[in-house]
């Protein structure tokens, strides 16, 4: 008998990795963020979708089941609107033990037409944001105590955050505050048990949430390319020759939180496909 049984326990698959784990995604409506949610609630996490847009918010909870996801409206530039994101997260599922700040938008002016609308508009939401979000972020979790497997904060940074391009003063300048916030971050945060981290993709066109305004369009013209040819320029300056989709984001983000890379913070990874001026030194 007992034989069988240990036999049994044996062949069991053993439980989603991410069991048990409770991640908040802001921007998780669409795009990158969107693309995160699914895979980290693919591998058993409580998802918490924070977006703007509260009703995408809730489309997206609803994809993956009321059990398991709950969607909620956040404006990430604004402190009581991220508070209260936190505790409904709180109230639905006890706590918060993972964060991707996948929130944004994106502008692109040359440095003589940027107006300071813009370049405030900008630093709200991605410097300001990431700043509130990361803060209120630590705090739960510091308050929560330690964890077995420890704490992850995770900002989606961009390229744009080590390479000078044209026309992209303010949105870049954005990007590099984000990066250098991980390391920050990550230097006060590691003796609670908190590891972050970055991740810093290429333009991701296609299926992305920012590429379907204003922003293509100025990209592309950046660039001088047609708009639609703007995925298949990014993926030919680079070394693998391959265009960045949102799935591919999310699969970094779920190396940095699944465990395999539990002693790595203070790090930006690059989804890029290769470029040369993006190396981080």
């Amino acid at each position: 008998y007992w034989e069988l049984e240990e036999r049994k326990l044996r062949m069991r698959p053993p439980p989603p990795i991410l069991q048990g784990r409770v991640a908040l995604v802001t921007g998780g409506a669409s795009g990158i963020g969107h693309a995160t949610v699914e895979r980290l609630a693919a591998d058993g996490a409580c998802v918490v979708v924070a977006d703007l847009d509260g009703d995408g918010a809730e489309r997206a909870a609803a994809e993956i089941g009321p059990e398991c996801a709950l969607g909620v409206q956040c404006d990430v530039a604004d402190e009581a609107s991220v508070v209260a994101a936190f505790d409904e997260a709180v109230l639905r599922f006890g706590g918060v033990d993972l964060v991707v700040n996948s929130a944004g938008f994106a502008r692109s002016t040359p440095l003589l037409d940027a107006t300071v609308q813009e370049w405030d508009e900008l630093h709200a939401v991605l410097a300001r944001g990431s700043f509130l979000v990361g803060r209120e972020a630590a705090r739960r979790m510091i308050a929560e105590g330690p964890t077995s497997h420890g704490y992850d904060i995770v900002h989606i940074v961009s390229k744009n955050a080590v390479v000078a391009g044209p026309a992209n003063v303010a949105y870049s300048a954005a990007k590099a505050d984000q990066a250098h916030q991980v390391r920050l971050l990550a230097a006060e945060l590691g003796r609670h048990g908190i590891r972050v981290n970055g991740v810093n993709p290429d333009g991701v066109v296609r299926g992305s949430g920012i590429f379907t305004g204003a922003w293509l369009e100025e990209r592309a013209r950046a660039y001088d390319v047609e708009p639609d040819d703007l995925g298949r320029f990014y993926a030919g300056r680079t070394l693998l020759g391959r265009e960045v989709l949102p799935e591919h984001v999310a699969d970094a983000v779920h190396a940095l939180v699944a465990g395999g890379l539990a002693r790595t913070t203070g790090h930006v990874v690059p989804v890029d496909g290769g470029i040369g001026p993006a190396f981080l030194r």
